[in-house]
C-alpha cells in the first residue's frame, strides 16, 4: 500500500512536466554594512506574479526558466537582506542580484528583524528553522537545550543520575530521527545519548528541523524525520565572538569562536568549549547528586576553500571533545536489606568518560557546459569511546565509523526537472562490554562482549520537479546492501508541495526507514537501574528495524500589517514499524528483555501518531508570539512467550503546549524573552499490563538581554516555578536492592535556576 501511495504521487506530479523553456541565468550578492559583498546561497528567485521560483546554489548562482506569458520582472529575496526586483527583458539571459541589509537615511538605519524561528515557504519538507534570535532567547548552552522554544522536539533526561539527555520528535526516540552536520551524518551509534551535549549553541548558526520522509541522498536512517546543523562559516562571521556564562548551580562555560582569511579563497575557523559544574547539588536530601560534576573540553576547527573560477569549493574540520562525569550517592553505604552484594560497603558512584573524535571533508565543483551541474563528495571519519560505571554494573565501547557520499547533480532538458544521483558507502565497527558485579538473592549476573561490524554499500537517484505552476514534487529511491545482515533493501521516499494559493501550502510525504538498533547505548538510562538484562545475549540476534512514515501539512499565511504575516500550521504524522528493536520492560519489573516485534507476534503492530499546530505572528512593531501544541499516541506491542499485550509507549509525554512571548525595542537596545511550557503525563513502566501515570507539569523561563554594537549582556530563570519530579530515584535508600531504580525519569531534576552571561564581538561580519 506504501509503495502505491509513493508511485502515486509520482505519476501525478508527472502530468506537470513543460519542456524546453528559455533560461536566464545569474548570481545573487548580499551588501554589507562596510561595503564588501558576498554570495548568498539558497536565495530565492522567482518571477513577479507566478509561483516559479529556484533557489540559489552554495555560490549563489541560479538557472530559472522564463515563463511563457506573464511579467518580466524577476524579485530574488534572503531572509535578513531586502528583496530586489530587475527587469529582465526578452532575449537576456544572465542578471546580478545584490541584496541589501538596510537602508541608509542620514542618521537612521532600518534594518530587517529575524525571527526566532519560522516555517519555510520554499521548501518541500516541512521545515521548521530556528535562527540565531531564537537561539538566544535561553542561555541555549548545547544542543539540547535548544528545543526549550519548539514544540516539535522534545529533550529529556534518560536517567536521574549521569546528567545524559535524550530526544522524542513525533512521538518516538531521537534514534529515529537523523542528525546531520551540514547534511553530513553526526550523533550516531554510542554518541547518540550523550552527543546532545556537545554541540555548544553559540557555535551554532541555524537549525533546520524537518519531519517525516526526507531526502535519500543522506541515507536511509531517517525515519521521523532529520535535524540539520548549520555552524558558524569562517568566511562569513566575526573575526572574534566570546561567550561566558555562569549559573546559580555552579555551572561555568566559556565558549570562544574566530576566523580569519588564510589566503586568497582561503579560510580558518577555530572554535573552543570549556565548561564545569564541581559543586554537589542534593536538593531532595536523597544522598544522590541531583546533577553529576561534569567536566566537557570541546575544540572544532574548520577550513574552507573557495575558487570562483574552476567552480570549486571545499570544506574540511575536525572535532575533539572530552567529558567527564562523576555522580551517584555523596554518602551512605550501598546496603540492602532486601539481599547482598560482594560490593555491600560501597555508595552507588556514577562514573562516566566519552571522548570523541571527527574527521571530515565536503568537496563541490561543477561539470560539464550547463548551469546547475555539479558533483559533491563527502568523506567522514568518527571515533568514539566510552567508559562508564553505574554502581555494580560497567559499559564500555568504542565506536569507528567512515561514511563516503558522492553526488552528482544536473537536469533534464532545463532545471524544472533536476536529478541528483550518486553512491554512498557506511562502514561501523561497535566494540562493546557489559558487565553487571551485582549479587541479589544469590543470583549471581553476567558479563557480555559484543562485536558487530557492519559494511553498508549503496546507490542512490533522486528526481525534484520543480519551478511551474504550484507544484513541487521530489521522488527519491535507494537501494543498500548491509553486510552484517546480509540483506539487500530498497528505500523509496516522495514529497509533493501544492500552493493552493499565494498564502495557502500544502505539503505530503511518504518513505520508509531502516536502521541498525544499539540498544544499550541508545538506552543507557536503564542502566542506572537494578533491572536485570535478562536475555542481553539477543543481542546480536536483533534484526533491521523497519518502519513507514507518512503525513500531511497544511500552512497558512495571512497577511498582516507592515508586510508581517501570521504562519498557522497544521500537521499530522504516522509511523508504522514493520520490524521494530523491542526493549522489554512491562513484562517483569525486574527484568529487561531484548527481541524483535516480529519474532513473536507477526500480526503484532507498532507506530505512533502525532498531531501539532503552531502560530507565529508579530502582533504589532517588535513583540513576536509563537505558540504551538502537540499530540502523540504511541503505542508498543510486547510479547512474551503467549502474552501479546499492545501499551502506551512508556516515558513518552502525552502532549506538549508552548507559549513563547518575545518583545525587542528598537534596533534591540533591549530583548525581553518568555516562555511557558505544559507537558502532559507520561506513563510509567512497573511490570505486566500496569497502568501508572506522571502528573502534567508546567515550566517557566524568562531572559533580559540588554544589547550594544560589540556586547549583549543577558540574565535569565530556569523553572521559575521550582518544579520538580518528586523522589526520581526509586528505593535510594537501598541502591543495591532488586527495587532500586533511578531510569523512570519524565520531569525536570533541578529546581529554578538562575544564570546571567555576556556575549561580545570583534570584528565585523565578513
Amino acid at each position: 500500500m506504501k509503495y502505491i501511495v509513493s508511485l502515486s504521487l509520482f505519476f501525478a506530479a508527472s502530468t506537470f512536466f513543460i519542456l524546453n523553456a528559455q533560461q536566464v541565468s545569474g548570481t545573487i550578492y548580499g551588501s554589507n554594512s562596510d561595503g564588501s559583498r558576498e554570495t548568498l546561497p539558497s536565495a530565492t528567485v522567482h518571477w513577479e506574479g507566478s509561483q516559479t521560483g529556484v533557489i540559489s546554489d552554495l555560490d549563489g548562482n541560479f538557472s530559472i526558466d522564463r515563463p511563457s506569458s506573464g511579467s518580466n520582472r524577476m524579485i530574488a529575496s534572503f531572509t535578513g537582506f531586502q528583496n530586489d526586483t530587475i527587469y529582465v527583458p526578452v532575449g537576456t539571459n544572465n542578471v546580478v542580484f545584490e541584496l541589501s541589509e538596510g537602508f541608509m537615511l542620514g542618521e537612521a538605519v532600518v534594518t530587517f528583524r529575524r525571527r526566532g524561528n519560522f516555517m519555510s515557504r520554499i521548501n518541500p519538507v516541512q521545515t521548521e528553522t530556528i535562527t540565531v534570535a531564537g537561539l538566544q532567547k535561553m542561555a541555549c548552552c548545547n544542543l539540547a537545550e535548544s528545543f526549550e522554544n519548539s514544540a516539535a522536539v522534545t529533550v529529556g533526561f534518560a536517567d536521574a543520575v549521569s546528567g545524559a539527555r535524550q530526544i522524542q520528535m513525533l512521538g518516538l526516540s531521537g534514534s529515529y530521527t537523523q542528525m546531520l552536520d551540514e547534511n553530513i551524518p553526526t550523533l550516531r551509534g554510542l554518541s547518540s545519548v550523550f552527543g546532545w551535549n556537545y554541540i555548544p549553541g553559540p557555535w551554532l548558526q541555524a537549525i533546520q528541523v524537518s519531519k517525516g520522509a526526507s531526502s535519500v541522498v543522506n541515507g536511509f536512517e531517517s525515519t521521523t524525520g532529520q535535524i540539520n546543523l548549520e555552524f558558524k562559516q569562517p568566511n562569513n562571521t566575526e573575526t572574534m565572538y566570546i561567550n561566558l556564562f555562569a549559573s546559580s548551580d555552579s555551572r561555568y562555560e566559556a565558549n570562544i569562536t574566530s576566523a580569519v582569511p588564510v589566503s586568497k579563497g582561503l579560510w580558518t575557523g577555530l572554535m573552543l568549549h570549556g565548561s564545569v559544574e564541581r559543586e554537589a547539588h542534593d536538593k531532595n536530601e536523597d544522598t544522590f547528586l541531583d546533577m553529576p560534576k561534569t567536566q566537557q573540553i570541546n575544540l572544532y576547527n574548520r577550513w574552507i576553500y573557495e575558487n570562483p573560477e574552476k567552480m570549486l569549493e571545499s570544506r574540511t574540520g575536525y572535532k575533539f571533545v572530552y567529558d567527564l562525569r562523576e555522580g551517584g550517592q555523596m554518602s551512605g553505604k550501598g546496603n540492602s536489606s532486601h539481599g547482598h552484594t560482594g560490593i555491600a560497603d560501597d555508595p552507588y558512584k556514577i562514573n562516566i568518560t566519552n571522548r570523541n573524535f571527527n574527521l571530515s571533508n565536503k568537496t563541490g565543483f561543477a561539470f560539464g557546459n550547463r548551469e546547475g551541474q555539479s558533483i559533491g563528495i563527502i568523506n567522514s571519519f568518527t571515533n568514539h569511546e566510552i567508559n562508564s560505571t553505574y554502581g555494580a554494573k560497567t559499559y564500555d565501547g568504542i565506536q569507528n565509523s567512515f561514511y563516503s557520499n558522492v553526488l552528482v547533480s544536473t537536469f533534464i532538458s532545463n532545471s524544472f526537472h533536476q536529478i541528483v544521483s550518486g553512491a554512498s558507502f557506511k562502514y561501523d565497527r561497535f566494540d562493546e562490554h557489559f558487565s553487571d558485579a551485582l549479587v541479589i538473592n544469590d543470583d549471581p549476573r553476567e558479563s557480555f562482549d559484543f562485536l558487530r561490524e557492519e559494511i553498508v554499500p549503496g546507490v542512490f537517484a533522486q528526481y525534484t520537479f520543480a519551478g511551474h505552476g504550484r507544484t513541487t514534487f521530489i521522488f527519491g529511491l535507494r537501494g543498500d546492501y548491509n553486510s552484517h545482515y546480509d540483506r539487500f533493501f530498497v528505500t523509496p521516499r516522495t514529497n509533493i508541495k501544492y500552493d493552493i494559493t499565494d498564502n495557502i501550502i500544502f505539503r505530503a510525504s511518504a518513505g520508509r526507514g531502516f536502521r541498525s538498533p544499539n540498544v544499550i547505548s541508545e538506552n543507557i538510562g536503564f542502566m542506572a537501574s537494578s533491572r536485570h538484562y535478562a536475555n542481553i545475549q539477543s543481542i546480536n540476534n536483533l534484526g533491521l528495524e523497519e518502519a513507514w512514515n507518512y503525513g500531511a501539512n497544511l500552512t497558512f499565511f495571512i497577511p498582516m500589517h507592515r508586510n508581517e504575516a501570521m504562519s498557522i500550521s497544521l500537521d499530522y504524522y504516522r509511523t508504522d514499524f514493520q520490524n521494530q528493536a523491542i526493549m522489554d520492560m512491562e513484562y517483569d519489573s525486574r527484568s529487561i528483555y531484548f527481541y524483535n516485534l516480529h519474532d513473536y507476534y507477526r500480526h503484532a503492530k507498532s507506530y505512533a501518531d502525532a498531531w501539532q499546530v503552531d502560530v507565529n505572528a508579530t502582533l504589532f512593531r517588535g513583540f513576536d508570539v509563537y505558540a504551538a501544541f502537540r499530540m502523540n499516541d504511541t503505542r508498543v506491542t510486547y510479547s512474551m512467550g503467549e502474552n501479546v499485550w499492545k501499551a502506551e509507549k512508556p516515558l513518552t509525554s502525552r502532549f506538549r503546549g508552548l507559549l513563547n512571548l518575545s518583545y525587542a525595542t528598537n534596533f534591540e537596545k533591549w530583548k525581553f524573552d518568555v516562555t511557558g511550557q505544559l507537558n502532559g503525563r507520561t506513563r510509567l513502566p512497573d511490570g505486566y499490563l500496569t497502568k501508572r501515570y506522571s502528573d502534567p507539569y508546567p515550566l517557566f523561563f524568562a531572559q533580559i538581554t540588554k544589547k550594544t554594537k560589540r556586547l549583549d549582556m543577558y540574565i535569565g530563570c530556569e523553572n521559575i516555578l521550582n518544579f520538580t519530579q518528586e523522589n526520581p530515584i526509586i528505593d535510594w535508600e537501598h541502591p543495591f536492592s532488586e527495587s532500586f531504580d533511578a531510569s523512570q525519569i519524565w520531569g525536570p531534576l533541578m529546581g529554578i535556576k538562575f544564570y546571567a552571561g555576556i556575549r561580545l564581538t570583534l570584528g565585523e561580519l565578513r
